[in-house]
Formats: structure tokens, C-alpha cells, sequence
């Protein structure tokens, strides 16, 4: 009869282990969304894709990564595009990496251009925090065309032409890609064309469509050919308006070193051509301040270099607003 009685406790052990290495990811308030995420998930990418499935939030959410837990991206990055239409500055998404790393695939759709770690395409007020993003040391195939190297670390795209990706917020994070790739930039927000086609233009139609308040700060940016680049809709009525990259203070700003190779070998629409830390175009209202820019050290052997680079309108803008760089 002991002998029995031990085994059931082993059993018991052994599934009580085993439900611990299951729960990966916790939600905290999980019942503030609609139909309601679930208190625990596997992974981050089965968070991700039941946050993207819920239809409404009631109150701030919190999806956290657990401490130990490093994650592989699935192909072409993690898409988070929840429609939340009560979303606000107190109804927030945080999703919360705890300092794990975050590596890249290796199975990127080879010659596409358009891969990342995170892409927010469409949702709003997002905070994207505290993960360590890294390429696959396995990905070196850097020709554009055969590539099966990551794009961007984080991409903030448009789900339509009137639904941007608005008021989110990129905290914290580390980012480090592979910069002899020259197609590499560590966070990337371009309202003027599609999450799928990165060089037709298809610019947002309405002010919706663009990804204004878009926050960036803390981060640290490196091995990467451009650092930071937000990108506007060609008409001026759609421009974005309130990008802030740093912050009011010391704390907030972020970090971009080891950047500079050559050109881009594609193009993406209304990037610049040259290279540069930080490229804002077709944005109003915008602040940039107290970050630390550094380019690598003679890497750059092709095109002209950019700390900070504001190029002008594509149609001037017209009313009164305020571009602070400090």
C-alpha cells in the first residue's frame, strides 16, 4: 500500500512541475477585455494571438512574459493588431517582456523585406516594454533580394489607410540586429504605406490612419545600419503629430550606437536615402531630446551619414506647432 501511495504522489508532483513550465506568460486583469484573455498562456505568441481576437477593453491589461523564459519570434515577427475600440490612456495594453530575449527566426519568407521581432499594425495604445530583441546568429544571407535576415525590430504600421497604430509606446527595450545587413532598423514607423509593401506608396487617408503619439523611450539601439525612423502620410492633413523620442528627461532617452553601413539596399517609400540615427518626415508636434546617438567607427562605406534628420514635407504643413531638439 505505500508503495502505491508513493506513486500517486510522485504523479502529483510531477504534474504540478509540469503545469509550472506550461504557464509562461501572465495576465494581470485579464477580465478587463471582451470575450477575456486567459490568466496564463504557453508562450508569448498564444497571448498574442488571443489578445489579437478579443473585441474590447474595459481597463488596463498587463501580459508578462515570465522571468526565464526566452521566446523565438514566429516568422515575419509577432503581429499584434487587437481592435480595441475603448482603448485610452488608462485602458492600456502593456506587454511586458521582463528582460527576456527575443530572438529572431530562422524560417523569415526569404527576399521578403518586411520582417521584424514586434509589429503593431492598426492597434492602439500599446506599451511595448522591457524585452531583449536579437537577429538569429543563424540568419546571414544579406543579399536583399535572397535576404533571410530581420528588418526591424519594432514596426508600427497601419492596418488600413484609416486605422493607424496610435498613442503606443516602445519602453525599455533592447534591440540588437545585424547591421552588415543594410536593410536594418531597430524601431520603424511608416504610416505612408502598407504592412505588406514597403516600397509602393499607399499613404494613410485620414489622420487615423497615421500613428501619432507614438513614445519612445529608454531604449537601447545597436548593430543596426538606421536607429529610429518615423514616417508620416504625404498629405498634410494626415501628417502625424505628437511623436516624442526621448522624453523631458535623462531617464527617457534612448540610446542608438553601432549604426552606419551603407545605403538601404531597398527602398522603403518616403525613407530617406542616406543613413541616420534618428529620421523624422511628414510629422508635426515632434520632440526629440536627451538621447545618445553614435555611429560605428568608420563602418560607413557607401552614402551620406545623419545623427539626427528631419528632411522637409512632402507638402508643407500649414497652422502653428512646435519641433523641439535638444
Amino acid at each position: 500500500m505505500t508503495k502505491i501511495y508513493t506513486k500517486i504522489l510522485t504523479v502529483v508532483i510531477l504534474l504540478l512541475a509540469n503545469a509550472g513550465a506550461y504557464a509562461q506568460v501572465t495576465v494581470t486583469n485579464p477580465a478587463n477585455t471582451t470575450p477575456g484573455l486567459a490568466a496564463t498562456y504557453a508562450d508569448l505568441a498564444a497571448a498574442i494571438t488571443d489578445l489579437n481576437i478579443q473585441t474590447d477593453i474595459t481597463g488596463p491589461v498587463i501580459i508578462t512574459l515570465d522571468v526565464g523564459n526566452p521566446q523565438t519570434s514566429p516568422a515575419g515577427g509577432y503581429v499584434i493588431n487587437a481592435s480595441l475600440p475603448a482603448a485610452s490612456a488608462t485602458n492600456t495594453v502593456s506587454i511586458s517582456g521582463n528582460n527576456n530575449i527575443i530572438t529572431a527566426p530562422t524560417n523569415h519568407t526569404v527576399g521578403a523585406i518586411n520582417d521584424a521581432i514586434f509589429k503593431i499594425i492598426g492597434s492602439d495604445f500599446i506599451i511595448l516594454q522591457n524585452f531583449d530583441m536579437r537577429e538569429n546568429a543563424a540568419n546571414t544571407t544579406t543579399v536583399a533580394a535572397s535576404n533571410n535576415m530581420t528588418e526591424w525590430g519594432v514596426a508600427l504600421l497601419y492596418a488600413t489607410t484609416t486605422n493607424g497604430a496610435q498613442n503606443c509606446t516602445i519602453l525599455n527595450n533592447i534591440i540588437t540586429l545585424n547591421k552588415s545587413y543594410t536593410n536594418t532598423f531597430g524601431i520603424y514607423s511608416n504610416s505612408a504605406h502598407s504592412a505588406t509593401s514597403v516600397s509602393a506608396g499607399v499613404p494613410a487617408t485620414t489622420s487615423t490612419g497615421g500613428n501619432s503619439g507614438l513614445k519612445i523611450y529608454g531604449n537601447t539601439i545597436s548593430n543596426i545600419n538606421n536607429g529610429i525612423v518615423v514616417v508620416g502620410s504625404n498629405a498634410a492633413a494626415d501628417f502625424n503629430t505628437g511623436i516624442d523620442i526621448g522624453g523631458t528627461s535623462a531617464s527617457s532617452g534612448n540610446t542608438i550606437s553601432n549604426y552606419s553601413t551603407a545605403t538601404s539596399a531597398s527602398g522603403y517609400y518616403l525613407v530617406s536615402g542616406t543613413i541616420y540615427g534618428v529620421l523624422i518626415r511628414n510629422s508635426t508636434g515632434v520632440n526629440v531630446s536627451n538621447n545618445s546617438i553614435s555611429s560605428s567607427n568608420g563602418g560607413n562605406t557607401i552614402g551620406t551619414l545623419r545623427g539626427i534628420y528631419m528632411p522637409n514635407f512632402t507638402v508643407a504643413p500649414t497652422g502653428t506647432f512646435t519641433n523641439e531638439f535638444n
